[in-house]
């Protein structure tokens, strides 16, 4: 029966961090000001959207950035891009000699987590009215030009 339960618990090993830390996860996208649309994306691929903020979005785990970009009316878009952590939970493989669960957490990215909370900060448009004029440049006179002798300026009548 030992044995048994010995050989069990070794192949829960390989894949530790799949095991102990999971290979998905909540993020909660939140913007100041909140209401915001956010869409989440991950090497080009859409993963989903939140709105209005705040608000989470289930992911899978992986070792790419993901980027957050979000609009709201009267604000101009903004994004901000977040890189996943390593997670020591992978060194219990190495430690181990379960090169099989290294792989397994590499593969299920397991081994990386994003933050809890993605923070965006959205600018406010600044309205047209808000924006003062650039001065006109003063009007200069031409410059005179020089006549022929016996010729008459066009511009100046007698």
């Amino acid at each position: 029966m030992r044995q048994i339960i010995a050989l069990a618990l070794l192949a829960l090993l390989p894949g530790c961090a799949t095991i102990i830390e999971g290979s998905s996860q909540s993020v909660t996208v939140a913007t100041t000001p909140p209401g915001a649309h956010c869409d989440v994306s991950r090497a080009g691929e859409h993963l989903g959207t939140v709105d209005p903020t705040p608000g989470s979005l289930h992911l899978d785990k992986s070792k790419n950035d993901i980027t957050v970009a979000c609009k709201e009316t009267g604000y101009q878009p903004a994004s901000v891009t977040e890189t996943p952590k390593f997670v020591g939970t992978t060194f219990g493989n190495i430690v181990a000699g379960g090169l099989v669960g290294v792989a397994v957490d590499a593969a299920t990215g397991a081994n990386y987590v994003y933050p809890e909370q993605v923070k965006v900060q959205l600018a406010p448009l600044v309205p047209a009215s808000a924006v003062s004029p650039v001065p006109a440049e003063p009007a200069h006179e031409a410059a005179p030009v020089d006549k022929a002798p016996g010729q008459t300026d066009p511009q100046h009548r007698s």
